[in-house]
């Protein structure tokens, strides 16, 4: 069972980020902010499950990694509507 979610977070993990890229790419558009949020959640969640879940970060390292990573990523956002 451990096997399928990691394999599921990984597609996930690449299909985010390779649908954002041909997404840009197709729209012409470039990367903005948006996307870097995007693709840093979509990359950096999947990651930080898969290695929790192989063990190769305890259970307390991996709360403390994906709060910075998620308060890292949303940090801006209110800023950004504002303006």
């Amino acid at each position: 069972m451990k096997n399928i979610v990691e394999g599921v977070l990984l597609v996930i993990a690449m299909a985010g980020a390779i649908g954002g890229v041909w997404n840009r790419l197709k729209l012409g558009k470039g990367i903005g902010l948006r996307f870097i949020q995007y693709l840093g959640l979509t990359v950096l969640v999947s990651i930080i499950v898969i290695l929790s879940l192989e063990g190769r970060i305890s259970q307390e390292m991996t709360g403390a990694i994906a709060a910075a990573a998620v308060g890292a990523v949303l940090a801006g956002i209110g800023k950004d509507e504002r303006e």
